[in-house]
């Protein structure tokens, strides 16, 4: 019997047909209500260099700054200077007459930061003329909260950045041995201390600049590390979803610490594995992925 005969015979059966259109039927449902891969961001981990990091504003200031004040009750002669002119050391800046003109010389060599008072008058002893500085030695002041600053110390590397120029390289030359409280801009208040940083000054900036100082606690090489936002908290451990053939696989692992939106795994992955960023709700375990 030719093969299309046979064919022809076996449709011919009711059970064969009815069982061939049900097999199909059963195929497009199944093709229909078949849940498509979750669309997700995925990364790939790779060993790099870890830091961990304090980032706070900081302000420019001049190292040493002078005030010059009135040495007696007198009356103050106009003061010629201004803002921004530089002075040279034992330059004359006015006079405060008593019984007799007494001259008002700068005590370095520098540059008018802020004069206090310009016009002729009146003047009673130590107030303050003039602020005078050397505004080629400046330094940061950033104020940290006491949590953060218990990791810096002195000689950590400072890297300053949102001046208005480019990036700056710095270290930390002090850390105050004494915290103040500051009002937070959400009316909260705060225990900070201050850190002084060297650096060198670019030409452009001055005194009272605005900065962003990423102040660097300590670095590690060659380390395996995770952004942030693959983890979550699975019990009391921490976990995240790795891709195994196209499927979301829940792991968990071990971190040692995180700063600035990157852990530092101790173990449990390994580089190479790839993870998925944000997990939402859809993603479970087994679940396809793309």
């Amino acid at each position: 019997m030719a093969f299309a005969e046979k064919i022809k015979a076996a449709w011919s059966r009711r059970s064969i047909r009815y069982g061939v259109i049900a097999a199909a039927i059963l195929g497009l449902l199944l093709l229909f209500y078949r849940k498509p891969p979750i669309p997700t961001e995925i990364h790939t981990l790779r060993q790099a260099t870890y830091e961990a990091f304090v980032e706070e504003d900081g302000t420019t200031r001049v190292k040493e700054k002078f005030t010059v004040f009135s040495p007696a009750s007198g009356v103050l002669m106009r003061v010629h200077k201004h803002a921004g002119d530089r002075l040279q050391k034992g330059e004359l800046i006015t006079h405060v007459m008593l019984d007799y003109m007494r001259p008002i010389r700068s005590p370095i060599s520098g540059m008018v930061l802020k004069i206090h008072r310009e016009s002729e008058g009146p003047i009673e002893m130590g107030a303050p003329i003039a602020d005078i500085g050397d505004t080629t030695q400046l330094e940061i002041v950033s104020e940290v909260l006491t949590r953060d600053v218990v990791q810096l110390k002195p000689g950590n590397e400072v890297a300053i950045t949102g001046w208005g120029g480019g990036n700056l390289a710095g270290k930390i030359r002090l850390v105050e041995p004494s915290a103040f409280t500051k009002i937070s801009t959400l009316g909260v208040e705060e225990q900070r201390v201050r850190v002084l940083i060297d650096f060198n000054r670019p030409p452009e900036m001055g005194e009272g600049f605005q900065v962003r100082c990423r102040l660097i606690a300590r670095r590690r090489a060659d380390s395996l590390v995770v952004p942030v936002g693959a983890l979550f908290r699975d019990g009391d451990s921490w976990a995240l979803y790795r891709v195994v053939k196209s499927r979301a696989v829940k792991t968990k692992l071990k971190i040692a610490e995180s700063s600035g939106g990157i852990a530092l795994i101790e173990s449990g992955v390994a580089a190479g594995d790839q993870v998925i960023l944000f997990p939402g709700e859809k993603i479970r375990d087994g679940v396809k992925v793309n």
